[in-house]
């Protein structure tokens, strides 16, 4: 594998920053995890890994409180409007 990366699936999602462990035991035969040079993988156990990846962006939509017409402008007021982009 030119990318150096092995794909595990797991049992379920890992949240953001959760640290799991990782074992890996190299079978007597057949497919191992190798290098390039053809080296297998040594087993190891108990390896913790970190979920790195960055936490998805706020998604839940603002709550509208009020919209108001003043002449030909159509105010709309929410609830929490401290996250909204101007």
């Amino acid at each position: 594998a030119t990318t150096k990366t092995v794909t595990l699936t797991l049992s379920r999602a890992v949240a953001n920053t959760e640290t799991v462990t990782v074992s890996y035991t190299k079978p007597e035969s057949g497919a191992v995890v190798q290098d390039a040079a053809g080296n297998d993988a040594v087993s190891f156990s108990s390896q913790a890994v970190t979920n790195n990846t960055p936490a998805p962006g706020d998604t839940t939509p603002p709550v509208l409180s009020s919209a108001t017409v003043n002449g030909n402008l159509l105010e709309l007021t929410y609830t929490d409007a401290s996250n909204l982009d101007a």
